[in-house]
C-alpha cells in the first residue's frame, strides 16, 4: 500500500463511535483577553496552536530530560513554506490531497467541518501555491511505546481523546492537544514523523509516521464514516503506522528532514499540516503572550519561520505590557528588589499545603496604573477596559491564565508561580483549554481535593492584590478641603427657602418578606460571614403559592462599590433547585417558610462586605385562592 492512499473508518454499529472533527470541542471556547490584552489580541487558532502544541511538545522534552539530564535544549520551530510547480504536484501525490478534494466534492463542506475554500479547489493549478506548515521538535522524548498494547504515545496523540496518564509537572492531558494541530490545516490534515530511543518493550523500533484527516461524519456513495482517514501501513478496520525505515521514506517523500535516533538533537516528532490556517506573525505574537516565562528563564527557543525565509524569535521582553509582567516574575523570583510600588508575598496559609506559591505584583503610578478605557470610538483605538491582572503559571511555565481582579485603581500587574507541592493539584483541576484553575468541584468531573487549594490559591491572591491595592491609593484630602458642588448648591437651596419642593416615593409593597441573621466570625487571622436568610409571603401578597426565585451574594466593597463576591457554601431546602451560582428556584406556599443558610469562605479582616439577598415571584405563576 502506498502512501498516499487514505483508509477511512466506517461506521460500525457494533462499536463505539466518535467523529473525525475533535477541534469543534474548542470551537465556543474563544480564548480570554482581559483588559489591556484585548489590544491586538492574536486569532483564536494561532493561540491554541501556541498553547497546546508548544505544551505537548515541552511536556516531551521534559520527559526526555527526566530521563537523560545531559539531554540538549529543546527547541521547537514552526516552518511556514509554500510550494509550486512540478513540486506541488509531487507533494499533492504524496499526501494524497487529490483523493481528499475528490470527497470533499462529495459532502457538505460546513457539516464535516472544512472550510469554503481552501487548497483542494486549486490542486491542478500548479502556479497556485501550496501552503504548508512543519513543526518540528528538537531533543524530545518522541512518541514511544508499543501500538499494538494501544500503550503508543503517537496513539494517545492522534487516535484517543482524554487520556490523562502524564506523569506529575506535565501541561496537559493526552488527546486534548490534538485539536490545536488539527484547527491548524484548513483541510483537517496532520501527518506526525516521529523518532525516539530504543525500548526494551519494543525493540529495534525507534521512528514511527502516521498521517490523520480529521473530518465530521459524512456519508459518500450509501455508506457512513465516521471521519477519520489513516495514511499508513495498515487495512480498512486497522491502523498501523509506518515503522523505522518505511516511515524514513515516506517522510523524505513529503519533504521532511530524515531523523536519526542515535543523535539527540534529532530526537522528537515533526509535524506537518497542509494549508495553515495561521499567520506568522499571529504566531509569534501568541507564543510571546502565553509562553514568556519559559522565554525569559531560557528553558527552550521557539523558531518561527515565515514563507519568504525570514527567522523569527519571540521577544516578550520587547513588548511594553509582557515587560510588566516580566518585572513581576522578576520580583516574585527575586532577581530584583522590589520597588517603591511593588510587592513579593509568599502565599501560604492553605490547610494541609505549607507555601503554596509567590506572588509579585507591580505598578506605575505615574502610568498604566491610572489608565483610562478607550471606548470603540477613539481612533484608531481598540476598545479596551483596563483591569489589575495576575499571570498564573505553574511547573510547564505557559501562563494559564491572566486573572482579572477587578477595575479599582491603581491597576496591578502581577505574576503567580504556584508551588511544586501543589503543581499537580493545580494540574487537575485545569479544563482541556488549560486555561484556568477551576474552583468549584461538580458532577464529580473535578477533584474536590485539587479544587478547594485552587479556591483558596485565588483567594489569597484576591487578598494580596486588594491589600497591595488599598496602600498605593493616595490619602484622601482633609475635610475642609473637599469641594461638592452638586451638595453646596443643593444646601444654598435649603438655607435660602429656593426650589420646589418634590413628593417622596411610595414605599414599594413587596409580596415576599426577607428575614436575614448573619454576622461575621473569626477563623484564624481572617474572617467569614456565616447564617441565614428566610423567605416568607407578606401581608400584601394574595395568593396561595408562586414560583419564587431566591437569590443569596456577598460581594466585598471596592472604592465604595460593590465589587468581586465571595465564595459563598449555601445550603439550600430541599425544594428548590440550583439555576445558577447563587440563584435557586421553587415554589413558596403561603404560610410556608423558606429557608437558605451560608458561610463565605474567609477572607482578609481589612475588607468590607455587603449581603445582597432577593426574592421575587416568577411572572405568571401565581396560584389564587379559590
Amino acid at each position: 500500500m502506498s502512501a498516499r492512499d487514505w483508509i477511512w473508518a466506517e461506521v460500525n454499529p457494533g462499536a463505539p463511535a466518535l467523529a473525525g472533527d475533535i477541534a469543534k470541542m474548542f470551537r465556543h471556547e474563544e480564548q480570554k483577553a482581559p483588559g489591556i490584552f484585548a489590544a491586538d489580541a492574536p486569532p483564536d487558532a494561532a493561540v491554541l496552536l501556541a498553547r497546546e502544541v508548544i505544551q505537548n511538545s515541552w511536556d516531551a522534552a521534559r520527559d526526555l530530560q527526566q530521563d537523560d539530564p545531559s539531554a540538549p535544549q529543546f527547541a521547537i520551530q514552526f516552518r511556514f513554506l509554500e510550494v509550486t510547480g512540478d513540486e506541488k504536484a509531487s507533494l499533492v501525490e504524496a499526501l494524497g490531497l487529490r483523493d481528499l478534494a475528490v470527497r470533499a466534492s462529495k459532502v457538505n463542506r460546513a457539516e464535516v467541518g472544512l472550510t469554503e475554500s481552501n487548497c483542494l479547489d486549486t490542486l491542478l493549478d500548479l502556479q497556485v501555491p501550496l501552503r504548508m506548515l512543519e513543526i518540528s521538535e528538537h531533543a524530545a522524548s518522541g512518541m514511544y511505546g508499543p501500538w499494538a498494547k494501544a500503550e503508543s504515545q503517537m496513539y494517545r496523540a492522534l487516535l484517543s481523546l482524554g487520556f490523562t496518564e502524564k506523569k506529575k509537572g506535565a501541561g496537559g492531558s493526552y488527546g486534548y492537544g490534538k485539536a490545536g494541530l488539527i484547527s491548524g490545516s484548513r483541510i483537517r490534515n496532520v501527518i506526525a514523523y516521529t523518532c525516539f530511543r530504543e525500548r526494551e518493550e519494543e525493540p529495534g523500533i525507534t521512528r514511527r509516521l502516521l498521517g490523520m484527516t480529521y473530518w465530521g461524519m459524512h456519508a459518500v456513495d450509501d455508506r457512513r464514516y465516521m471521519g477519520f482517514a489513516s495514511m499508513s501501513a495498515g487495512q480498512p478496520g486497522f491502523i498501523e503506522p509506518f515503522t523505522n525505515e518505511d516511515a524514513d521514506a515516506v517522510a523524505e517523500g513529503l519533504g521532511m528532514s530524515i531523523r536519526h535516533p542515535g543523535t539527540p538533537e534529532q530526537l522528537g516528532t515533526t509535524f506537518l499540516l497542509a494549508d495553515p490556517t495561521i499567520d506568522p506573525h499571529d504566531l509569534v505574537r501568541a507564543v510571546e503572550r502565553f509562553w514568556w516565562p519559559a522565554l525569559i528563564e531560557g528553558d527552550f527557543v521557539v523558531e518561527v519561520v515565515d514563507y519568504d525565509g525570514t527567522h523569527m524569535f519571540p521577544r516578550p521582553n520587547r513588548d511594553p505590557v509582557l515587560r510588566t509582567f516580566i518585572d513581576a516574575w522578576e520580583v516574585a523570583t527575586g532577581v530584583r528588589d522590589p520597588g517603591p510600588s511593588d510587592r513579593h508575598s509568599v502565599l501560604s496559609g492553605l490547610t494541609g499545603v505549607g507555601e503554596a506559591g509567590v506572588l509579585g505584583l507591580v505598578a506605575d503610578l505615574e502610568g498604566w496604573s491610572y489608565a483610562e478605557d478607550a471606548s470603540a470610538t477613539d481612533e484608531e483605538i481598540e476598545p479596551v477596559e483596563h483591569r489589575s491582572l495576575v499571570a498564573l503559571t505553574r511547573g510547564p511555565r505557559m501562563v494559564v491564565e491572566y486573572l482579572e481582579l477587578g477595575r479599582s485603581l491603581p491597576h496591578l500587574r502581577g505574576v503567580f508561580i504556584a508551588d511544586d507541592s501543589i503543581d499537580n493539584a493545580l494540574r487537575l483541576t485545569e479544563p482541556k483549554a488549560h486555561d484556568s484553575w477551576q474552583t468549584k468541584a461538580q458532577d464529580g468531573e473535578l477533584d474536590s481535593d485539587a479544587a478547594a487549594i485552587a479556591a483558596n490559591v485565588i483567594r489569597k491572591i484576591r487578598q494580596t492584590v486588594n491589600n497591595h491595592r488599598a496602600k498605593l491609593k493616595p490619602p484622601p484630602p482633609p475635610p475642609d478641603q473637599i469641594d461638592l458642588p452638586l451638595f453646596n448648591e443643593i444646601m444654598k437651596r435649603v438655607m435660602s427657602g429656593a426650589g420646589r419642593g418634590t413628593r417622596q416615593p411610595i414605599p414599594e409593597v413587596r409580596p415576599i418578606s426577607i428575614h436575614l441573621d448573619y454576622r461575621a466570625k473569626a477563623v484564624g487571622p481572617d474572617v467569614a460571614v456565616a447564617g441565614a436568610a428566610s423567605f416568607t409571603f407578606s401581608d400584601h401578597f394574595e395568593g396561595d403559592s408562586a414560583q419564587v426565585r431566591f437569590s443569596i451574594a456577598y460581594r466585598f466593597i471596592e472604592d465604595e462599590r460593590v465589587g468581586e463576591p465571595a465564595v459563598l457554601a449555601i445550603e439550600a431546602p430541599p425544594h428548590v433547585v440550583e439555576v445558577e451560582p447563587g440563584v435557586y428556584e421553587g415554589t413558596l406556599e403561603r404560610g410556608q417558610e423558606t429557608r437558605f443558610s451560608f458561610e463565605s469562605e474567609p477572607y482578609d479582616s481589612s475588607w468590607s462586605g455587603r449581603l445582597i439577598v432577593g426574592g421575587d415571584i416568577v411572572e405568571d405563576n401565581v396560584v389564587m385562592p379559590k
